[in-house]
């Protein structure tokens, strides 16, 4: 451990801190305080703490420490364990934290660059028998702390006993399966609890490829009809991506309040269990596919001056989303939506309401008892509302909208408006037709990112400066160092000529690379590029060369998922350096991640072997992409499938697979076998393509139910369409046919 200050010092600035900062009383004039150098120091410290004691950890790395922190306190002299500068002692290794007792403070500690021994990071009890009560975790970190396989389940904070809070924490980077918080409700002194979740920062969580992505789960199907009472409050979620989950209510009489969810992929979802709350949160989507609301299951919810604005999600991940439920519903599928309240929301510049989803032969049973009612409804898509349905159960009364395409639900289209942005950043309706408070309320004040998390701690940036065009000869060396001296989102600007790599590039952030007057990259054994977590990969106008048959051009790497990287190709072509096998142009590694593949203007010739491979075969449900969308290309003369993408299973909490192919050119595509493999895609756009001596497209679609767009297709008898529902049933349709 590293030496510390003079005691002196560190207690007068702790003091400080916890005074000014906090507004704790300070310790009694009989209480102790403990810095602990070491483990074994720690463990004297604990054998001898009193109500008013602190136990300070010294700054430094704490290797492999497991923590017991059992203690008991009094509402007046809680026992503290804490930094002695916050941020300053980092947990790392295989390190964890139980907390068992009564009226203790956890503070300022931070735990990055390990994971835990165990299945919980910091967990609210020593063991089933100890649990904690009245305790409260504050300035605390957990970042990038996972486990090495991203199939490996662990939570960061369980919340296990009762009146605990959690606030002023930040937690950023998880990766791995399970949810980032858990509040357990798994035994009486769990249950009633009502904790208190507020001011933390839930920071960029990227997404799981898989389920058990949750930000948050209060509960679990098997203790969804107890009373939690847990309230989550001004809390920040920023890019949350794990799944179509961020908050999932999976017990009874919970309120998520005042908190802001940014740019945030999935939606608030009263999962099981009822008579919870979602009141005056606000929703920045801006834009940013798969930013769903709330969506509604169960009895007795209530959904009242929420502000929305900008999402783009579809179906389980609209703005609004009231589901169909199963009749007679075992507790962990759906039950009936039934005396939902739905009231004084403000829906702005959104993509789709639903209603009645999921309607299936299952999910049989439409909402009943409900109202939707006094609700500004703003949009310009052209079919904002889906109904799946009967929704005669639900009374719509004295909703305002922008436009007549929300009349299926009964909503007053306002001839005369006016839309103001107000202070607070909320777009409000001003009108005279308007008769008493519709929408979100003034009062409304969206908590600000610096309100949350730690105030010792820097948050992830959210805007990406534009970055600088580079010129660079058409020379190894020169691009190598062009490269490393790279900052995010510089574009690289090659001159013309050959480039013969000696190896692939590493791509850890966003770059673009461009070529002029016929630039071609010429692949090294190990292909040309290596893309890493968090990279983000442009090229443009250059030839990519291919000269080996192990290793693809262009290949996702990485020993453990760290996060998801990004790849675009814009009229760049393929050569092949060879008549024998060649590596594709894309392939990956199991343990990572593409959030979007996109290849516009592709022309690829005389290619002997396949183009994308991101099958997810044998990988148990979890899959290699998100979406990947081609348009505007040519392929001529392919041997193996121009695509084979997709996952197993059937769960349906992840965002993809999804892929479109559209106004491309495929003659002599894989003519004697799979043209194009897709197993279990959510989505499917596949028109305005002309298709010639091409192979069979073999299509098979999960469960979420997004639209598949099969037509305007200019197809020869040779192509054919084998698509099949998601249970193996053949669906009819073909490939020049529209089909949905």
């Amino acid at each position: 451990m590293t030496r510390t200050r003079p005691q002196s010092s560190w207690l007068l600035r702790s003091a400080v801190l916890l005074l000014a900062a906090l507004a704790w009383q300070p310790a009694s004039a009989s209480a102790t305080d403990y810095l602990v150098n070491d483990q074994q120091a720690y463990e004297a410290a604990l054998d001898r703490v009193e109500p008013g004691d602190r136990i300070v950890l010294a700054d430094g790395v704490w290797e492999d420490f497991e923590i017991v922190f059992e203690a008991t306190g009094t509402a007046q002299a809680p026992i503290y364990l804490m930094a002695q500068t916050p941020g300053q002692v980092i947990l790392t290794g295989q390190s964890n934290l139980r907390i068992g007792g009564s009226h203790l403070v956890v503070w300022g500690l931070t735990f990055r660059d390990g994971h835990s021994p165990t299945s919980e990071v910091i967990a609210f009890r020593r063991d089933s028998r100890t649990l904690a009560n009245h305790t409260r975790l504050v300035e605390t970190v957990i970042e990038d702390f996972n486990q090495p396989d991203r199939e490996m389940q662990d939570s960061w904070v369980v919340v296990y006993g009762q009146n605990n809070r959690i606030d002023r924490n930040a937690f950023v980077g998880k990766t791995n399966r399970g949810p980032t918080m858990v509040v357990r409700l798994n035994s009486e002194g769990s249950q009633n609890n009502n904790h208190v979740i507020e001011n933390n920062y839930f920071g960029p969580r990227p997404p799981l490829g898989g389920n058990g992505g949750e930000t948050l789960r209060i509960g679990v199907s098997q203790y969804s009809r107890i009373h939690s009472g847990t309230i989550v409050r001004r809390n920040y979620f920023d890019r949350c991506d794990g799944e179509v989950e961020i908050i999932s209510i999976k017990s009874e009489g919970n309120l998520i309040t005042e908190n802001v969810f940014y740019e945030s992929r999935g939606s608030v979802v009263f999962r099981h269990g009822g008579r919870n709350e979602v009141s005056r949160n606000v929703f920045f989507g801006n834009g940013v596919s798969d930013t769903g609301g709330i969506r509604v299951i169960n009895d007795n919810q209530v959904v009242r001056d929420n502000y929305l604005e900008g999402l783009r999600g579809r179906k389980f991940l609209g703005a609004l989303v009231v589901m169909n439920g199963v009749p007679n519903s075992p507790e962990n599928r759906y039950h009936q939506v039934d005396g939902a309240v739905i009231s004084q929301n403000s829906f702005v510049d959104v993509l789709e309401l639903g209603f009645a989803v999921g309607s299936d032969e299952e999910r049989s049973a439409p909402p009943i008892n409900s109202e939707m009612t006094r609700n500004i409804l703003l949009s310009d898509e052209q079919e904002p509302v889906a109904i799946f349905d009967d929704v005669s159960g639900i009374r719509f009364a004295d909703n305002v909208a922008n436009n007549r395409r929300f009349d299926v639900i009964g909503s007053t289209a306002l001839a005369d408006f006016t839309l103001s942005r107000h202070e607070n950043g909320l777009v409000y309706m001003q009108s005279d037709a308007l008769d008493g408070p519709v929408g979100a309320p003034l009062d409304l004040q969206p908590i600000a990112r610096s309100q949350t998390g730690p105030r010792y701690y820097d948050k992830p940036a959210q805007t990406r400066q534009d970055g600088a065009a580079v010129e660079v000869e058409a020379d190894e060396a020169a691009l190598l160092q062009a490269i490393a001296e790279a900052e995010h989102g510089d574009i690289i600007r090659l001159g013309g000529g050959d480039i013969a790599l000696s190896g692939p590039i590493l791509v850890d952030q966003a770059i673009a690379i461009e070529g002029s007057d016929d630039t071609r990259l010429i692949a090294s054994p190990g292909g040309l590029f290596r893309l890493l977590a968090g990279g983000e990969l442009t090229l443009r106008g250059l030839t990519l060369r291919q000269e080996s048959a192990e290793t693809a051009l262009i290949h996702g790497a990485g020993d453990r998922y760290r996060g998801a990287y990004r790849l675009h190709l814009e009229d760049v072509s393929l050569e092949a350096g060879t008549t024998g096998a060649v590596a594709p142009l894309l392939a990956a590694d199991s343990t990572t991640f593409a959030q979007l593949v996109t290849l516009t203007g592709l022309q690829v010739t005389n290619w002997p072997g396949a183009i994308i491979e991101l099958s997810g075969d044998g990988l148990d449900g979890w899959y290699l992409a998100d979406e990947i969308r081609i348009e505007d290309s040519s392929f001529r003369t392919i041997g193996g499938p121009l695509v084979r993408f997709g996952r197993e299973g059937r769960d349906e909490s992840t965002f993809g697979p999804r892929f479109s192919l559209t106004g491309s050119t495929l003659a002599g595509v894989a003519e004697d076998g799979a043209a194009i493999a897709l197993n279990g895609i959510d989505q499917l756009h596949l028109t305005g393509n002309q298709i010639a001596e091409t192979g069979t497209f073999q299509i098979r679609r999960r469960v979420l139910g997004w639209p598949f767009e099969i037509g305007g297709n200019d197809v020869d008898a040779q192509a054919s369409l084998n698509l099949l529902g998601v249970d193996g049933e053949a669906l009819d349709a073909s490939l020049s046919g529209d089909s949905q």
